[in-house]
């Protein structure tokens, strides 16, 4: 983008402002300068008055004119082939340096004399505009004969290229350039008077779109003047028609697309073909909204002013082959979305009066609202920045501000199609602010627990699958099952509703929910290729009816579990509950077992438990059922199925121990048949007696003596954190234990 600072000045007084506060400003606020030409008139150029023009006697190519450059006339010899009588034009009188050691010196062309040169705008440096002489009008200031360019300020100006970002696009526009020094010099931008459009062009217009908005008005025959030329050449966009220039100058001014046609409408449609808003006059294709345009632009009869949403115009091109003009970059980037001003800073130039006009429905002012609290802003910063200098700087971008306490709410201006979350509002700000005032803060390091959860169930399945993998052979089977087997056994199976719709297999026809089934399998077929004892376990997941996922962790341990001893001719032993019981405490630590309430039709009712785990039910353990072991062809087999979840696994932890012995104290109760021992244990854990750290029975004695009750045996474990426990220290805790048991259960000892 090449802006210059006359230009600027249109919209933004800087006259006051240094070219080096401009380009420090402008990088400081993203918009990085790429380069800087000072232009600058050589002296000795002044304003003359071609008085005459004939053709050179012996030349064809040469024109001989007579030039007054204020108070005297000059005889000039012209090779340009536009210099005409009447015209104002640059001349280089004798002794003008021209650079590059070229000085006008008196010469004889073709045996005629010439005393100076009519310059074009290259040969003094304003760039290239067309191939003859530089002619010149009072846009450019009061034309005074003989004065020196040099004198008028409009033409002594500073070209600044500015090397833009890609989602800059609203600043593809001098006025939108002048929006951001505005912001960042804190320069209110000038109130421009315009004149208004008018409505009643006698066309219908149909374009009912959100996505797209336009404007027509009549043509006109637009001739571009001195500084139009100069400028459009300034910034590498001259053009040989002279329409086309103030087109061309009005949408680098604005920002707004324009486009011209030759041919007068009487009914223009905008309508969607494959993804790209076309518009169509009379039946007719006319141009591809942002991308290109079908009808010859000059002689002009119909001027558009349209805006489409960039990224709309970038994804409707997208892999296919279409022409692009000159608009599309533009476009695709964001143009400016205020076509009104585009179309009356036309008239403006044109002086045009009573220009007629129709439009379709305009984008409104902001597009979107963002939502940010001001505390996340100056924690994304690092540095506490006010809410009124925010929402100052906020504003002056032309964005609309409202606060509700900590929280701005943010509308953005349609022109900032850049701006999408609030990160790119605090962008904003800190570009405003400047980088160099945020203030520098040294970096600390701070060490976070990097361990999500899902590592964290990584370790604890690794974790349980060594230790299980100690007494049991590890097994993975399909997350499918049969939902018939599942049935038969009155196990809970998914809602119809949410079964699977196309199944790998008849047998494999739904999602398991249990673990079970498959190690049932797996053991009789195990067992059926040889294997005198089998124990297996898996760690998967499984689902409830609702489709809910939840790991498990089950073991089956069926048959021998030591094998036969060739050697002494001992048998191996056959698995029992409490053989069980130890190897999956082995794996998963401490338990208590309960007995349940009530059992699966898996569980032999006679040797079954809950099992739980820090007093929470974590699942069961149970022999096989009788029917279940035949229908696999089964010896004793136990099986336990618990909740992973449930399965303890923290960071291990330094405990303090006592230095001091422990000691054992054994004593029989007399205990109603009925009761289990966990009501005793519930009673004794409540009552938090000093010194017992461990309590457990050790022996059940059943006598016809006793009656309805039984003897229980029960040892108590006691210790001390702080001294050697006395006989009276030892008595007075199993006192408390007795009166504890005696008011609670009405317990004695035998």
């Amino acid at each position: 983008m090449i802006i210059t600072k006359n230009w600027l000045n249109e919209f933004i007084d800087i006259n006051d402002i240094s070219t080096k506060e401009i380009c420090d400003t402008l990088n400081a606020i993203g918009l990085e300068v790429d380069s800087v030409r000072e232009i600058s008139i050589p002296k000795g150029v002044v304003v003359g008055e071609v008085l005459a023009c004939e053709k050179h006697p012996d030349a064809d190519k040469l024109s001989l004119c007579k030039v007054d450059i204020g108070g005297e006339s000059k005889q000039i010899v012209c090779g340009a082939k536009n210099v005409a009588k009447g015209q104002f034009v640059a001349v280089a009188t004798i002794g003008a340096d021209l650079g590059g050691g070229f000085v006008i010196k008196e010469a004889k062309l073709r045996g005629i004399e010439s005393f100076g040169m009519i310059c074009s705008s290259s040969e003094i440096g304003l760039g290239e505009s067309n191939d003859g002489i530089l002619v010149l009008d009072e846009s450019i200031g009061a034309l005074v004969l003989g004065r020196e360019l040099s004198e008028y300020h409009l033409l002594n100006d500073t070209v600044i290229e500015i090397e833009l970002t890609a989602n800059r696009g609203d600043c593809l526009s001098i006025r939108g350039v002048a929006r951001d020094l505005s912001a960042a010099l804190n320069i209110p931008m000038k109130e421009l008077e315009l004149p208004m459009l008018e409505e009643g062009l006698d066309v219908q217009l149909e374009a009912d779109s959100d996505e797209v908005s336009l404007i027509y008005q009549e043509g006109r025959e637009f001739n571009a003047n001195t500084l139009i030329d100069i400028r459009l050449a300034l910034v590498e966009k001259y053009s040989q028609d002279s329409s086309l220039r103030v087109l061309n100058y009005v949408m680098h001014t604005t920002g707004v697309l324009l486009r011209s046609y030759n041919r007068g409408f009487k009914a223009l449609v905008l309508k969607e073909d494959e993804g790209i808003w076309s518009l169509y006059g009379d039946g007719e294709k006319i141009s591809q909204v942002g991308i290109s345009q079908s009808i010859d632009p000059t002689p002009t009869v119909l001027i558009e002013a349209s805006y489409i949403k960039p990224d709309l115009v970038s994804k409707s091109v997208m892999g296919k082959d279409i022409s692009k003009d000159a608009l599309f970059y533009n476009a695709s980037r964001g143009s400016e979305s205020d076509l009104e001003f585009g179309l009356r800073y036309l008239n403006r130039l044109t002086t045009s009066k009573g220009v007629k006009s129709i439009k379709s429905p305009q984008q409104p002012e902001f597009s979107t609202k963002i939502e940010v609290p001001l505390s996340k802003i100056n924690n994304f910063i690092g540095q506490k920045i006010e809410k009124e200098r925010v929402v100052s700087i906020l504003e002056k971008l032309r964005f609309r501000v409202n606060t509700k306490g900590d929280l701005l709410e943010i509308e953005i201006p349609t022109f900032r199609s850049d701006i999408a979350n609030d990160q790119d509002i605090i962008e904003e700000i800190v570009r405003m602010v400047g980088i160099d005032e945020i203030v520098s803060t040294p970096l600390t390091f701070r060490e976070r627990n990097t361990q999500n959860s899902a590592y964290h169930n990584y370790k604890k399945t690794n974790f349980y699958r060594t230790k299980a993998s100690v007494a049991f052979f590890e097994t993975i089977h399909y997350f499918f099952d049969s939902k018939e087997r599942l049935k038969k056994y009155n196990l809970s199976t998914l809602k119809d509703e949410l079964d699977l719709l196309n199944p790998i297999t008849n047998e494999l026809n739904t999602l398991r929910t249990t673990l079970l089934m498959h190690l049932l399998e797996s053991a009789s077929s195990n067992l059926k290729h040889g294997k005198n004892g089998v124990r297996l376990f898996e760690i998967g997941r499984v689902v409830d009816a609702d489709r809910v996922e939840k790991s498990k962790i089950a073991f089956i341990a069926s048959g021998d579990m030591s094998g036969a001893d060739i050697g002494s001719g001992v048998k191996g032993e056959e698995v029992d509950f409490i053989k069980f019981a130890k190897m999956v405490t082995q794996v998963i630590g401490d338990i208590e077992l309960k007995v349940p309430d009530e059992v699966s039709m898996l569980e032999n009712p006679y040797e079954s438990a809950r099992v739980l785990i820090g007093g929470r039910d974590a699942g069961f353990m149970a022999r096989v059922a009788l029917d279940v072991e035949r229908d696999f062809d089964l010896p004793r087999s136990y099986i336990c199925e618990i909740d992973f979840d449930a399965m303890p696994f923290e960071i291990k932890k330094a405990k303090p121990y006592s230095k001091y012995p422990s000691l054992n104290r054994d004593i029989s109760l007399l205990v109603p048949k009925e009761m289990r021992f966990d009501k005793i244990a519930s009673v004794l854990a409540d009552a938090k007696i000093a010194h017992i750290i461990n309590f457990y029975p050790i022996d059940r004695y059943e006598s016809s003596e006793l009656g309805d009750r039984v003897s229980l045996t029960v040892r108590f474990v006691l210790q001390s954190d702080s001294k050697t426990l006395e006989e009276s220290d030892i008595n007075s805790t199993m006192d408390a234990v007795l009166k504890e048991l005696k008011d609670k259960l009405s317990l004695e000892l035998r």
